[in-house]
């Protein structure tokens, strides 16, 4: 008789390793069998075998029955990961658990999906009364079994052969990764877990806090809905992974079953919000942006009519439908303010592919359209993450332009679109930074004032183009004079001003007379006209420490004055503190 024990204990062993089923007998159907002392890594739908529930819920009595009497309605999927879609109903996972040892082996049993409304384990065998434990959402965090995110149970497997059923339930897509190992293996793989979504939540709540911030600064409505879809994707995955309800609402089982399809709606429309800001569609295509309105507040009216019909399956049909919608919409958005121009939409483009890449392919995952897999089930996750780090870079990619663009206005509003000199807006603010370095210092510094002699007559005979060119000719010789370190403007009119640091009365009236003589040597054409021009010069300087800017410059126009008294084409000069005089003339 012991020989024959071991004999069937090789050929148990074997249709365990090899995952097949035994011979029938006795027109039955016997169910696969698992080896309690293997720890199997990864989801194990296909070593198992399930019954759907057609109509009415079924008990465990039920299924022994048609176990027994209606083999034909047990199934067998290749997968290793259970889908059967939205709103499919209810399931029973069975299989027979065999421990050959003479001691208890301990086995952790999960269901890897936090959005189940209901998950029982059942153990039945070895004479023991049968052994329920229960989890899912339907249940608070400290009524399911060790109190955890996911349904979970922790079982003793005897001596001898321990019949496993396990009746899954949800109005939510029916995704069962069943996994069979040793505690210590699924402990492992809740850490990686831990630290897989600890790194994406934490990127992303820091990206979120940090356009809050930029909103509270510059008060500018993309951050804020930035923070809002990094937000909302958060929330979203939270609520559907259960950390949600493990950590923030452990009692609220109505909420946390209506909180993935709504809060799913809230990620794509905080998405669409920030894509339009982001790309100016409001301002830059008007239609798009009403349809964009009317897709929101379709899927909005649409939710609401669901939740107050109490149909959650076509809330989270309604949802997922959402994905390949705001995938378009969101492509469409960047194509389109790429083909307009707008280069900062080459970053956002990056990284809508990427993002709504992910959400298609978890969207299709979860709904059973596709094969289940570890990547297409966190597909969102990590397109999420590429998407944070591209979007992230385009909005420092267009605050960089807006500041160019910011400098490059306030340069030209500094710059004299005629002469391209300073004007007076750019010169001053140039000049009282140097003037208080001077004055700190106790260095010389000067002032001269440049007026273009009888100007008007050459506005009144040849017309203003011929002026305008006397100007830029008169100004391009001005600015080839001055020396290094001088800062020159054009004042206003026919005037210009030149600032001399570290430059005493008499240094500075040598570079006036030299600037008058090559304006003297210009000559300006005008069909069959030579039309030479001269200038007046009034020159200023700093002679004690109480005198500023402003004064000096009165001073050198005071002079400029006496210059133009004295008959022009000259160079006056006096001290900011008496009567100009007389420094050179033609």
């Amino acid at each position: 008789m012991r020989r024959y024990w071991s004999l069937l204990s090789l050929l148990a062993l074997f249709a365990v390793a090899t995952g097949t089923d035994a011979a029938p007998g006795s027109g039955d159907r016997p169910l696969p069998m698992l080896n309690a002392e293997m720890s199997y890594q990864g989801p194990i739908a296909h070593r198992v075998a399930f019954i759907a529930e057609l109509g009415e819920e079924l008990s465990v009595g039920d299924i022994q029955h048609l176990i027994r009497t209606a083999p034909h309605r047990l199934e067998r999927t290749d997968a290793r990961v259970l889908t059967r879609g939205v709103n499919a109903g209810a399931i029973w996972i069975t299989a027979d658990i065999l421990n050959l040892n003479d001691a208890p082996v301990t086995r952790r049993l999960t269901v890897r999906t936090g959005w189940l409304d209901r998950v029982d384990f059942y153990f039945l065998g070895n004479g023991r009364p049968v052994r329920r434990l229960a989890g899912g959402d339907s249940l608070p965090v400290y009524q399911r079994f060790l109190g955890k995110r996911i349904a979970t149970a922790d079982h003793a497997f005897h001596p001898g052969v321990t019949r496993l059923m396990l009746r899954v339930e949800t109005a939510d897509p029916l995704v069962v990764p069943f996994y069979f190992s040793s505690p210590e293996d699924a402990h492992e793989r809740e850490q990686f877990e831990t630290a897989f979504h600890s790194f994406v939540y934490g990127g992303m709540l820091a990206l979120a806090v940090y356009n809050l911030l930029l909103f509270a600064g510059l008060r500018r409505r993309r951050y804020l809905y930035y923070f809002l879809f990094m937000l909302a994707f958060v929330a979203m995955t939270a609520a559907y992974n259960g950390i949600g309800m493990a950590l923030f609402w452990p009692s609220a089982q109505v909420w946390q079953q209506w909180a993935p399809p709504l809060l799913i709606l809230c990620f794509a429309f905080t998405g669409l919000a920030f894509a339009t800001s982001f790309l100016q569609t409001r301002r830059r295509r008007r239609r798009l942006y009403r349809l964009t309105q009317m897709v929101c507040s379709a899927y909005l009216c649409a939710f609401a009519a669901c939740y107050f019909l109490g149909e959650r399956g076509w809330a989270m049909w309604l949802a997922l439908s959402l994905a390949p919608v705001f995938t378009l919409l969101m492509l469409y958005l960047g194509i389109s303010s790429w083909l307009s121009g707008m280069q900062s939409a080459r970053y956002y483009l990056l990284g809508t592919v990427a993002s709504a890449t992910g959400a298609s392919v978890t969207a299709l995952t979860v709904s059973g359209l596709v094969g289940y897999s570890r990547l297409g089930y966190y597909a969102v996750d990590i397109g999420m993450v590429l998407d944070a780090m591209l979007l992230a870079l385009a909005l420092a990619d267009l605050v960089r332009r807006t500041h160019n663009a910011r400098v490059a206005a306030e340069r030209r509003a500094q710059v004299d679109h005629l002469t391209g000199l300073e004007n007076r807006r750019g010169f001053v603010p140039v000049a009282q930074s140097l003037w208080g370095l001077v004055k700190r210092k106790n260095r010389d510094m000067c002032v001269a004032m440049i007026d273009i002699d009888h100007f008007k007559a050459i506005n009144d005979q040849f017309g203003h183009a011929t002026g305008d060119r006397v100007l830029r000719g008169i100004a391009r010789v001005l600015d080839n004079s001055r020396r290094h370190g001088d800062l020159l403007a054009r004042w206003g009119g026919e005037e210009f001003v030149l600032l001399l640091p570290e430059t005493d009365l008499e240094e500075a009236c040598q570079v006036a007379e030299r600037l008058r003589q090559n304006v003297e040597a210009l000559t300006v054409r005008e069909g069959a006209d030579r039309i030479q021009c001269t200038v007046s010069i009034g020159v200023a300087n700093r002679d004690s420490e109480d005198v500023s800017l402003d004064k000096t410059l009165v001073m050198a126009d005071q002079a400029l004055y006496q210059a133009k008294m004295e008959g022009r084409n000259r160079v006056c000069a006096g001290p900011t503190t008496g009567t100009p005089v007389k420094a050179a003339s033609a």
